[in-house]
């Protein structure tokens, strides 16, 4: 019975997977940023991917600008935004090393913020390079802005500012009567042009001299399209979306209109219901057509030539292809809505953010560099020692007790146990881990002085400057956008909304603005406005101020 006991802990000692505790070589990577989401594309230069945070965020949190390295994930450096307020939605600029008249200026990113603030940062260290205060009325800075060779030109709520990129002197303001948002300027040889939401295509002069043409009633949200064939403008209106070359309209579209991409002469557009696909080197003819949900940015990938869409639906992904010629889905586990574009790197590497602000990297199939490969050969070698150690020490145990040694037996086994025991320990200690996480409660906004019969029902909170109103008892609403209405209503307090393509948003409770309101569901902040947050029978929503 002995022997056949010895026999059974040989063979089980023989069938433990070995663990070293090496990761293997991974070619993909995430991180969840937390504090809002991320609306435009990242950027990926050299060996860093970096990615702006936008959206609603709670508490002391702010938007960020972060660097990480593209093969590790690991945090380089990053940015605060400190008095930027919601919905920062101008990309992320990246300018290389280079001199002009202005002077001269290395590697940077330029971000522009909603409180009008653009910020020079230094690509490798993060540091402020130097910033520069434009106006701030309204929208502040949420467009793209553009280089022009030894500026940059700025788009701003209510103008534009050129802007050198040496010391960020402003060389250029230019004030404009209407305002503009996600108004992306264009360069030209002569001018630039800016759209505004009134419809109107202002053309400024480099000199600061401003014309305008007004293409139709609508808003002018994305920088204009300069192609050989003119100037295209795809105008957001109120039942829909008209395209239009030169004043002309070409074509009547769908709501929300997504940002328009050139390539040589061919222009992706997309709305909530279509991709568009035209041919602009002569007259902008429609090459073909795709039924598909994106209100975001469209971007190209040179490495392999294809056009991908983010799929701004719960069902979230990117769709890949050419309108008219077969779109396929790209998805991953995070998909959700998603209105920023992709990154493409120059090996290959892509870089994927969402509006839940999950960052995903994925590497090329690449070789192990010879440094990888040695560690990865000593991790091997490794894991073959301790497989022997293990067989030889059951060997030995087994030995002794065929010639009935039982007291070395017994040695031999403490020892092996010991090992066997140091040989699972990072197994045994992840799997705890895991184990223990999911232990913990969710995190709730529950308050005990609320009265009993409130448990159970739907409740909502108002964090007014002159207190906090809480009224609950509801039941059957579906969404955060319906019960505020109800229960504002129930508590005389009156709501202002505003409406745009990425959905409703509360300007005011009683008048009161401030920097924005923001909401959470049972004491997490949500990764959707408020029309398509969901509520359960119990849920607790809270309005606080930005």
């Amino acid at each position: 019975m002995r022997r056949s006991l010895i026999l059974v802990c040989l063979i089980l000692c023989l069938l433990i997977p070995s663990s070293t505790g090496a990761d293997k070589h991974s070619s993909s990577w995430e991180i969840n940023l937390e504090n809002g989401y991320i609306t435009t594309k990242p950027i990926i230069v050299d060996d860093q991917v970096i990615v702006r945070t936008s959206g609603f965020w709670t508490g002391e949190e702010r938007p960020h600008v972060y660097a990480f390295d593209i093969e590790t994930g690991d945090e380089n450096w990053q940015f605060k935004g400190e008095n930027s307020t919601n919905h920062d939605m101008s990309p992320l600029l990246y300018v290389d090393a280079g001199e002009g008249e202005c002077g001269s200026w290395n590697e940077m990113v330029l971000v522009g913020w909603t409180d009008g603030l653009l910020t020079a940062i230094d690509i490798y260290s993060g540091s402020l390079l130097w910033q520069l205060q434009t106006e701030s009325e309204s929208y502040g800075i949420t467009g793209a802005m553009a280089i022009d060779g030894d500026d940059v030109v700025v788009p701003t709520g209510k103008g534009l500012s050129k802007v050198c990129l040496s010391d960020g002197t402003e060389s250029l303001r230019v004030e404009l009567p209407e305002l503009g948002w996600r108004n992306g300027v264009t360069v030209t040889e002569e001018n630039y042009l800016l759209g505004n939401e009134n419809g109107v295509l202002n053309t400024i002069s480099k000199q600061g001299t401003v014309s305008n043409l007004t293409i139709g009633e609508g808003k002018i949200r994305h920088a204009p399209i300069v192609t050989d064939a003119g100037v295209l403008i795809h105008l957001q209106t109120g039942t829909g979306s008209e395209i239009y070359l030169n004043q002309q309209l070409i074509l009547e579209e769908g709501y929300s209109p997504a940002i328009p991409l050139l390539v040589n002469q061919d222009v992706y557009l997309g709305t909530s219901s279509n991709l568009i696909w035209f041919d602009c080197s002569i007259n902008c003819s429609l090459v073909g057509k795709s039924g598909f949900s994106t209100n975001g940015e469209i971007s190209y990938n040179h490495f392999n030539d294809t056009i991908w869409f983010p799929n701004n639906s719960p069902q979230g992904g990117w769709g890949v292809g050419f309108p008219g010629a077969g779109i396929v889905t790209y998805s991953t586990v995070h998909d959700t809505y998603t209105t920023a574009g992709v990154a493409f790197g120059a090996n290959g590497e892509m870089a994927f953010g969402n509006d839940n602000g999950i960052l995903m990297v994925f590497l090329p199939d690449v070789s192990l560099s010879d440094s990888e490969k040695e560690e990865s050969e000593s991790d091997i070698d490794e894991g073959y020692l301790l497989h022997s150690l293990i067989v030889v020490l059951c060997v030995t145990m087994f030995f002794f007790q065929i010639i009935k040694n039982n007291k070395m037996a017994t040695k031999i086994g403490l020892l092996l146990l010991l090992v066997i025991m140091i040989f699972i320990l990072p197994d045994v200690s992840n799997f705890w881990s895991q184990e223990v996480d999911t232990l913990e409660d969710p995190p709730g906004d529950w308050d005990e002085s609320w009265p009993e019969e409130w448990q159970g029902t739907q409740v909502i909170v108002f964090e007014l400057p002159d207190g906090e109103v809480a009224i609950g008892g509801f039941s059957d609403y579906e969404n955060v956008e319906d019960l505020t209405d109800v229960a504002a209503q129930e508590s005389n307090i009156t709501i202002v909304k505003e409406s745009y393509d990425f959905g409703t948003w509360i300007v005011s409770f009683n008048n009161i603005q401030g920097e924005g309101w923001e909401f959470t569901v049972d004491g997490k902040r949500s990764s959707v406005g408020m029309t398509e947050a969901k509520l359960s029978e119990d849920s607790v929503v809270r309005w606080s101020p930005a």
